[in-house]
């Protein structure tokens, strides 16, 4: 078995040295260059996200300097290496570059050998390093919630829910959050947000094989402070667009992000099946409809029949009004189901944020809509120490045998929704 690449990232506020440096790594098939950050800002962020073996820093840059972000990833990200590259050699750089707690330190310019020999010196040194102060058994890794959100009937909210629940739990202070729309045919995660996507989850299932570094080209930051995965912008893409590639991705977007919020689409489809199996939550949205009511019972039955546990599997009514629709006791007898989280309506706000592209979380934080949303986002970050683990996860399971289950019932939720 070969011996995995060493990854890099590439920090240099000169985009011809960033490509300099890229081509020079090509030359050793050792070597695999897994993003490229202008600032000592954006190879924090970068670092933390995709977890490079090494990290090829430079000092002088703006918005944040070498020294200073070498510092920050010590401490927040300490199984990435820092090899300082400068163009000042005194010993006074020198010191300071160590005490901030870099590896090893270059001095511009250098030849190949010399880039090539220091990266896997000081790599193969940290690797023996650890191997001395490691525990025999390394402790399991902790990954992100996995949040979905489903609904048995369109126009009770889904996507709203979605779009401000992924905007609430970002407002939290050191927690990074994705928003993923898995409804690769008709999504509205982008328009939502005011945003035309460049890239989306149809390029990344183009690839021959899936991987850190496209999933992360594929995301866009929002003014929000989330990342986005879009659907694709057309239709027909989405058939090129398989479970195993949604499997794929959530794992490595849970090895990267906090909380991964995941707006599904109706019906009870492989990519939907994909995504509920690797959650921690299914918050089930519903409204006082009897046509809605219905569909979330047999959505219930479903979901009971697969095996997800009364807590995973979280019951909102959307739109909840004692004047409208059917009485609240009522549903819940029905459906031998408490309620676990009731959103009021407000129809003239929502449609408001919408058109807007502002998530209402953001804009009116304080209506009675925005606290019900914020009760959701309790539901998902209460448990802090409760993240799934690596070992026995979702991902690395395969198909379901529950899937079986489903096959049974699809058929029926089909006519269901649209017999």
């Amino acid at each position: 078995m070969g011996t995995s690449p060493i990854k890099i990232l590439i920090v240099d506020d000169i985009g011809e040295t960033r490509e300099n440096l890229r081509k020079l790594l090509s030359f050793d098939c050792g070597f695999l260059v897994i993003g490229e950050a202008s600032n000592g800002k954006e190879a924090v962020a970068l670092t933390k996200r995709l977890k490079p073996d090494i990290v090829l820093m430079d000092i002088n840059m703006p918005v944040m300097d070498g020294i200073e972000a070498t510092r920050i990833i010590t401490v927040e990200a300490p199984m990435s290496t820092v090899v300082i590259l400068s163009v000042q050699g005194e010993q006074e750089y020198l010191r300071e570059a160590m005490a901030a707690g870099a590896r090893n330190y270059l001095v511009k310019p250098f030849s190949v050998d010399e880039l090539i020999n220091t990266i896997r010196k000081t790599h193969d040194l940290e690797v023996q390093r650890r191997a001395r102060i490691m525990p025999i058994v390394a402790p399991q890794r902790k990954l992100g919630r996995v949040v979905t959100v489903f609904s048995t009937k369109g126009g009770v909210g889904k996507t709203t829910i979605a779009t401000n629940l992924a905007a609430e739990l970002a407002k939290r202070s050191n927690r990074s959050v994705v928003l993923v729309d898995l409804d690769l045919q008709f999504g509205d995660i982008a328009i939502m947000l005011d945003t035309v996507p460049v890239r989306t989850i149809a390029d990344i299932a183009r690839e021959e094989e899936v991987d850190s570094e496209i999933v992360e080209a594929c995301l866009f930051t929002h003014d929000t402070g989330i990342r986005v995965l879009p659907s694709p912008l057309r239709p027909e893409q989405s058939e090129i667009v398989t479970g195993r590639h949604v499997e794929a991705i959530l794992g490595l977007l849970a090895e990267s992000f906090d909380f991964i919020v995941i707006d599904l689409p109706q019906g009870l489809a492989d990519i939907s099946l994909t995504a509920m199996d690797a959650a921690d939550i299914i918050f089930l949205i519903t409204s006082l409809e009897l046509p809605a009511i219905k569909n979330a019972g047999i959505c219930l039955e479903i979901m009971d029949a697969l095996g997800y546990e009364d807590d995973k599997v979280k019951l909102v009514v959307n739109r909840s009004s004692k004047e409208i629709g059917v009485d609240i006791g009522e549903m819940e007898n029905a459906l031998k189901r408490t309620v676990d989280i009731h959103i009021p309506s407000d129809g003239r706000l929502v449609v408001q944020s919408v058109n807007k592209g502002v998530p209402f979380v953001l804009s009116n934080p304080t209506a009675k809509v925005s606290l019900a949303i914020k009760d959701l986002a309790r539901i998902v970050d209460h448990q802090s120490g409760g993240e799934r683990t690596e070992k026995g996860g979702p991902y690395c399971e395969g198909i379901s045998p529950r899937r079986r289950i489903a096959g049974m019932f699809a058929g029926i939720f089909s006519f269901f929704i649209h017999g």
